[in-house]
C-alpha cells in the first residue's frame, strides 16, 4: 500500500499457428500490460479492417442512441470469418440507417432554418405579423434577410428612396433583421440591394406556419423511425460493436509481436503475486520471468476510501515504479490542510452532506463527491478544536483556540504544520531511497538526509537566536560543515563547482522559502474566520435599518452560503499548490506509466 504493487518482467513465446487462441487467453486473464515499446509486426491491414469496422458499427450506433455494451458477447479467435461476419451485418444495417441518418441531417438544417426564421419573426413583431403577411400576401411581394446594422440602415435608406416599404430591427450585436415589401416591378432592385449589402436572405416557406407544422410532423416521424431501428438493429449492434471492440484489442497487441526462431515474442509486465497462475494458464507458450526495471508500469493499491485521491495527484503525474505511493500522504495532508484552513463544524458538515449527495446522485462525480464529503468532516473536525459553528464561537468551549482571535498563535500553527509536511517529505524520499537501494538518493540528492539535517539544523538556529536569544556558534558551524559536505558531493557528480554552488544556494532557498509558503494555512484560516464577521456586521446593519429579524437572518444565510462556496473553492486551490509544490517537490518525480492490463471481455481490471 505504500508502494505501488511489485512487477515482474515478462517474455512470452508463442507457437506461430496459436497466436490468436494465445492473445485471447492473455485478455480474458486481464493481466498483462504489454510493452508497446518493442519492434511492430507486420500487421497493419488487418488492424486497419478491425478499426474500419468498429467505426462504423460506432457511428450507426450513435445515430440511433444505442448505448455500448460492458463487455463481448462472442469469442474473438477466429479473426478472419468474424470480420467476414460483421462485414455482412453492418453493410445491411448501414443502408436503412444511411438512408435515415440523411433525412435526419436535411431535418436538422430545416430546423436550424425555421429558427432562424423565428428569431427574425420575434424581432420584428412589434411592427408586423410576418407569418400572416407571409400567408396572406399574393400581389404584394414580401422578402426577409439578416444584415449587419450599419448595412441594413443603409438598404433601409435605399429602399424608402425607392418607395418600396423597409422594417427593420436591431436583432443580434451588430446585426440587424430587415423585411421588404414590394411590387413585382421592383424586385430586381430588391434583388440587387440584397447582394450589395450582404443580406442573409430567409426563405418565404420558413415564414409560413403552415410550413413548420408541415416540419415537425416529418421530424417526428424521422424520430418514430430512429426508434423503430433502434429497437431492429440494437441487439447486433451492439454485441458486434462489443466483439470488434476486443478485436481492436487484439490486433493492437499483434502490433508489437516480433518473430525469433519461428515463434511469436511479446513482452510486458504482470503483478508479481499472478506469475505462477499466469505461466499455467497459457497453452503453446515457453513464459520467462525477470525483475522489473524503473521503466515497468505503476498498479497502486489505495484504500477504497481515498481512491478518489488517485485522480488529483494523476493530474500532477503519475509515479515512477518504485516510488512511495504518494496518493496516501497526499490524502492525508490535503484533508489536514483543508480542515485548518475551512475549520467549523457548520460549514464542514454542509459540505460533507453536499459530497455525499454528489456521490450518490451523480455517479459521474462520485471521486468528487468523495473528496468534498472528507474533506468536509475534517473541516468539522477542526471547527470543533476552533469552537466556530457557523461562524458562531460561544455555543462549545474552545479545543484548541480560535483563529480570529489568536492571529500570532494561528499563524506559528500553520508554520508548525508546513515544517511536519516537509520533513515528512524528506522522510519519503529517503523510505524510496531504501527501497531503491540507491546511497546517491540517500545522501546527496534533494530530500536526502544530508538535507534534512540541513532543514532541521536551521530551525534549530532561527529558534535559539530569535526566541531563546542564545548563542549559536556551534550550531552555525556544523551547519556550515553540512552544507560543505553537500557541495563536495555535488560536485563529485556533476563536475562543475559553479553548478553545484548555485544548486546549493537554490536548494537551501527554496526549503526555507517553502517553508514560509505554509504561512498561507493560517492566513486563510484567519480570513475564514474574517469573512463571518463581515456577514455579521452586515447582517447587524441590515437589521437595524429595516427594523426586522427576518431580514437579519437572511442576511446570515445567503453569507454563509457565499462563504461555503468561496472559500470552498479558494481553499481547495491553495491546498493543491502547497501539496505540488511544496509537499511533493522532495519524494514525488512522477513520470511513470499506470498499469493497463490487455483486457478481453470487460474483465475489471485491479
Amino acid at each position: 500500500m505504500l508502494f505501488p504493487d511489485k512487477m515482474v518482467r515478462v517474455g512470452i513465446a508463442i507457437e506461430h499457428d496459436h497466436a490468436d487462441e494465445v492473445l485471447e487467453r492473455i485478455g480474458e486473464m486481464g493481466v498483462l500490460h504489454i510493452d508497446m515499446h518493442r519492434q511492430p509486426h507486420e500487421n497493419a491491414l488487418e488492424e486497419s479492417r478491425v478499426h474500419t469496422l468498429q467505426h462504423l458499427a460506432q457511428k450507426q450506433m450513435k445515430l440511433l442512441g444505442i448505448a455500448p455494451s460492458g463487455h463481448a458477447t462472442v469469442r474473438v479467435t477466429q479473426v478472419e470469418p468474424l470480420l467476414r461476419e460483421y462485414e455482412v451485418r453492418l453493410q445491411a444495417s448501414g443502408e436503412e440507417i444511411g438512408a435515415l441518418e440523411t433525412a435526419l441531417g436535411e431535418a436538422g438544417r430545416e430546423t436550424e432554418r425555421f429558427e432562424k426564421a423565428q428569431t427574425v419573426i420575434n424581432a420584428l413583431a412589434p411592427d408586423i405579423d410576418l407569418p400572416r403577411l407571409a400567408e396572406a400576401l399574393r400581389r404584394i411581394e414580401i422578402r426577409v434577410g439578416i444584415a449587419e446594422t450599419e448595412k441594413a440602415e443603409l438598404l433601409h435608406m435605399a429602399m424608402m428612396h425607392k418607395g418600396v416599404l423597409a422594417v427593420m430591427r436591431p436583432l443580434f450585436a451588430q446585426t440587424a433583421a430587415v423585411a421588404l415589401f414590394f411590387d413585382a416591378d421592383d424586385a430586381a432592385d430588391v434583388t440587387a440591394a440584397f447582394n450589395a449589402f450582404k443580406v442573409s436572405e430567409i426563405e418565404r416557406k420558413y415564414l409560413l406556419r403552415s410550413a413548420f407544422e408541415v416540419h415537425g410532423r416529418r421530424e417526428a416521424e424521422l424520430k418514430d423511425h430512429r426508434r423503430v431501428l433502434s429497437e431492429r438493429y440494437g441487439g447486433y449492434l451492439r454485441e458486434t460493436e462489443g466483439a470488434l471492440r476486443d478485436l481492436s484489442a487484439l490486433e493492437n497487441a499483434k502490433t508489437v509481436l516480433s518473430t525469433r526462431g519461428g515463434k511469436l515474442l511479446l513482452g510486458g509486465w504482470i503483478p508479481k503475486k499472478e506469475a505462477s497462475a499466469f505461466a499455467s494458464g497459457l497453452p503453446y507458450t515457453e513464459v520467462t520471468f525477470s525483475e522489473a526495471q524503473a521503466d515497468a508500469p505503476v498498479l497502486l493499491r489505495t484504500p477504497a476510501m481515498l481512491r478518489p485521491f488517485e485522480t488529483l495527484v494523476g493530474s500532477f503525474s503519475c509515479p515512477r515504479y518504485g516510488e512511495v505511493n504518494p496518493v496516501l500522504p497526499f490524502a492525508v495532508t490535503f484533508l489536514i490542510l483543508f480542515g485548518i484552513m475551512f475549520g467549523d463544524v457548520g460549514h464542514g458538515l454542509v459540505l460533507a452532506a453536499g459530497g455525499w449527495g454528489v456521490k450518490q446522485r451523480l455517479k459521474h462525480y462520485a471521486d468528487l463527491g468523495q473528496i468534498f464529503f472528507l474533506s468536509g468532516l475534517s473541516a468539522a473536525f477542526f471547527g470543533l478544536l476552533y469552537g466556530s459553528v457557523f461562524g458562531v464561537h460561544d455555543l462549545m468551549p474552545h479545543l484548541l483556540f480560535t483563529p480570529i482571535e489568536n492571529i500570532s498563535a494561528t499563524l506559528v500553527f500553520s508554520i508548525g504544520i508546513g515544517v511536519a509536511m516537509i520533513t515528512v517529505s524528506f522522510l519519503l524520499h529517503m523510505v524510496t531511497a531504501l527501497k531503491r537501494r540507491e546511497l546517491t538518493l540517500l545522501f546527496a540528492s534533494e530530500g536526502s538526509l544530508l538535507w534534512l539535517l540541513v532543514y532541521w539544523f536551521t530551525i534549530g538556529i532561527f529558534v535559539k537566536l530569535v526566541v531563546q536569544e542564545m548563542n549559536i556558534t556551534y550550531e552555525s558551524m556544523l551547519l556550515a560543515g553540512l552544507l560543505l559536505s553537500i557541495f563536495i558531493l555535488t560536485v563529485r557528480k556533476k563536475h562543475e563547482k559553479g553548478a553545484a554552488l548555485v544548486d546549493l544556494v537554490r536548494e537551501f532557498a527554496d526549503t526555507l522559502t517553502n517553508t514560509i509558503s505554509f504561512v498561507r494555512v493560517g492566513a486563510f484560516a484567519l480570513a475564514h474566520g474574517a469573512l463571518f464577521m463581515a456577514v455579521f456586521s452586515i447582517a447587524r446593519i441590515i437589521s437595524e435599518s429595516q427594523g426586522a429579524s427576518l431580514f437579519y437572518w437572511m442576511a446570515i444565510i445567503f453569507g454563509n452560503i457565499v462563504i461555503i462556496v468561496l472559500e470552498g473553492v479558494v481553499v481547495t486551490i491553495q491546498t493543491l499548490r502547497l501539496e505540488y509544490y511544496e509537499f511533493f517537490k522532495r519524494f514525488f518525480r512522477g513520470g511513470g506509466t499506470p498499469y493497463t492490463p490487455f483486457n478481453l471481455g470487460g474483465k475489471d481490471a485491479f
